[in-house]
């Protein structure tokens, strides 16, 4: 059984978390990394990467945006 919780709590990575933000924000996440993800045991990591995640989406939209219109 403690095999199982050190699992559950394994540290992810900036990438791994990255590309989970990225996978939730265009809803294509599976299930089994979300579970990964909500077992990990740190939310705050995957707040600031998804605060990242979403300034740089609404930066590409103004950039294009402007681009377009001018």
């Amino acid at each position: 059984m403690s095999d199982e919780s050190s699992n559950n709590k394994k540290k992810l990575s900036w990438s791994h978390m990255l590309l989970s933000v990225c996978s939730a924000f265009f809803g294509v996440q599976s299930d089994k990394n979300r579970s990964a993800d909500f077992t990990s045991g740190r939310i705050w990591p995957f707040i600031v990467v998804g605060l990242f995640v979403v300034v740089v989406f609404i930066l590409v939209l103004v950039a294009v945006v402007k681009f377009v219109l001018y």
